[in-house]
């Protein structure tokens, strides 16, 4: 094999070992993986769908059902609000049985919905905002 055919080989194997690479990270994450930022107190957009993996947490300060996108249990979130508390809400509903789509971060009309029907099932005052009273709900156990 001649130096150029060699240089190419390894040119074609290293590629090659980083596109395989690059693909079984991708199958490993799941169809629209993200990353769920901590948050600062700022709402913030992605992209792609992120995942709900919702959890009962335990701590000296906080019981309650989460997603890990925010803590909050009393910041009023309403339709055209963005990021991450979007996220938690979306993700919530979805635990509790209440479709809203695509969990994009985006309060849009499905979120909107899935919130107002949610507060009628819980007998709630039904405003499609997400206040104290609808964040304890979301987080209570039953």
């Amino acid at each position: 094999m001649s130096m150029r055919s060699s240089a190419r080989f390894r040119s074609t194997i290293t590629g090659a070992a980083v596109c395989s690479a690059l693909a079984l990270g991708s199958v490993l994450a799941g169809p629209g993986a993200a990353v769920a930022s901590a948050e600062t107190g700022q709402n913030s957009t992605s992209v792609s769908a992120a995942p709900c993996n919702v959890i009962y947490r335990v701590s000296t300060n906080y019981e309650g059902w989460t997603a890990n996108y925010s803590w909050a249990w009393n910041i009023n979130v309403a339709q055209g609000a963005t990021g991450d508390r979007v996220r938690e809400i979306q993700c919530l509903l979805i635990h509790k049985g209440f479709g809203v789509g695509a969990v994009d971060g985006d309060f849009g009309p499905a979120t909107y919905n899935a919130v107002v029907a949610f507060q009628k099932n819980r007998g709630l005052d039904y405003d499609g905002i997400v206040g104290a009273n609808t964040w304890s709900k979301l987080r209570a156990r039953t």
